[in-house]
């Protein structure tokens, strides 16, 4: 009960028009309490067992309240049609969990409530430009502090921000593993954007992308190297310029990426001989893929085969290769009943492999709970946006929204980041603001005013 008085004080501030103070208590919700408040403080006894759920909450209630309050709430423009794609499939999908394989409304609604977030769109586009400026301002500051505090713990072993139960010991770096949720955005955000100015944006960055490498995480380091470097390529335009500032460039990605890969390629490297010794698609059967052993050093190879059994199980019935295993959660009856899988993390409460959701692959958990149907409305979606910003790139705010949807892509396979619906909490906030600039210059021929 502690944080209601605070998800109605957001409401009440939303409604009397002070946007940016009821916006910041939502990403307070919706980023877990910026990582400060302890999970479990979040609990209460009216179905909230998560951060998350006061912001869904938060979303839900606006959504209702716009809809009465504005006769332009929904706009027909591309977001209203991607998000309606989305949607569509998703209420498909709840529609045969339901009437054919049989799962309650509880489990239903606790499962894919989440995935509603995207109706978050249309409340946040009623933000002006200044309040969200000031927001994100207010917001990079934190995700600063977020990063010292994540820094002390990398070198010290202190766990200081929430969700820091799994951490392995190392020679001068505790590896941790979580760093700040909303660092990704904020990376892009404030290197092309600079919204500190040129100078302390510069060093503003530098701590975001050290940060960013401090958890000695093999494919977020690869992929934050390549989208700052695809980014700066994208934002130079200029092929001269390019190759005069590209030693540079090697002179800072060189001798740091000497140094991350004398610590973390070895474990790569046997990762991907073991992917390729392992012939995953032949394992039909459940005797063959329990006989696959892991050790603490096998990650990329855990999840690759965490994917193929599921994969392979949907596969041998056609409503769950197309529809998803299910929306019911670990521990109901259905999931007892009818799922055995043998690759997974180890259920803190069971004893027993959890059998649903991962954390370390975001693809497991779209054939689980998405199948074909629900996996491609997200693509389209997701990919759909995407190639929105792409086509903007030069507006620097499109050039860091793109960078973050490509970084949060090409980690998949090792994060189920690209699963969490609420991680595009920026692309739903910001979108409008590109679309409004893009009309302007259209119109008038300039640049819209800062």
């Amino acid at each position: 009960m502690l944080f209601l008085p605070l998800l109605l004080l957001a409401i009440a501030l939303y409604i009397c028009g002070q946007r940016t103070y009821s916006l910041l208590i939502f990403f307070f919700f919706a980023f877990y309490g910026f990582q400060i408040i302890p999970e479990e403080l979040f609990e209460t006894g009216l179905g909230f067992s998560k951060p998350t759920d006061f912001a869904l909450v938060y979303v839900v209630v606006l959504f209702g309240y716009g809809c009465f309050a504005y006769h332009d709430f929904i706009p027909l423009n591309k977001m209203t049609y991607l998000i309606a794609i989305y949607l569509m499939a998703i209420l498909i999908i709840i529609g045969v969990n339901k009437f054919v394989y049989g799962i309650g409304w509880g489990d239903i609604l606790k499962t894919s409530r989440n995935y509603f977030f995207v109706l978050a769109y249309y409340p946040l586009r009623r933000v002006n430009k200044e309040e969200v400026d000031h927001l994100l301002k207010i917001l990079l500051y934190i995700v600063l502090l977020q990063s010292v505090l994540f820094a002390i713990q990398a070198f010290t072993g202190k766990a200081i921000l929430s969700g820091a139960e799994d951490k392995s010991g190392g020679d001068l770096i505790h590896r941790f593993y979580n760093s700040p949720r909303m660092l990704y955005f904020f990376i892009f955000y404030t290197i092309f954007v600079q919204p500190l100015g040129k100078k302390y944006s510069i060093i503003a960055g530098v701590i975001l992308v050290i940060t960013s490498f401090l958890p000695l995480h093999r494919s977020l380091t690869i992929m934050v190297i390549l989208t700052l470097s695809f980014g700066y390529v994208l934002n130079v335009g200029n092929l001269k310029r390019f190759i005069r500032y590209l030693p540079y460039v090697f002179l800072i990605v060189v001798p740091l990426g000497a140094v991350l890969f004398a610590q973390i390629g070895s474990r790569t490297v046997a990762d991907l001989q073991m992917v390729q010794e392992g012939d995953f698609a032949s394992m039909e059967d459940s005797d063959e893929i329990e006989s696959f052993e892991m050790d603490s050093e096998s990650t990329f190879t855990f999840r690759i085969a965490h994917f193929m059994e599921r994969y392979l199980y949907a596969r041998s019935n056609k409503l769950n290769e197309f529809f998803g295993l299910g929306l019911m959660s670990e521990e109901s009856p259905y999931t007892n009943n009818n799922l055995n899988f043998v690759i997974g993390l180890v259920d803190d409460k069971t004893g027993g492999v959890v059998q649903l959701e991962s954390g370390d692959i975001a693809w497991s958990n779209f054939v689980v709970r998405y199948g074909y149907v629900g996996t491609l409305a997200y693509l389209i979606f997701y990919l759909g946006l995407a190639f929105f910003f792409f086509v903007n790139r030069k507006d620097k705010l499109a050039l860091s929204l793109l960078l973050y949807m490509l970084l949060v892509l090409g980690t998949s396979l090792t994060s189920d980041t690209l699963f969490q619906v609420s991680r595009n909490v920026f692309v739903l906030m910001l979108f409008d603001f590109i679309v409004d600039k893009k009309r302007y210059e259209e119109n008038n021929g300039t640049d819209l005013p800062v």
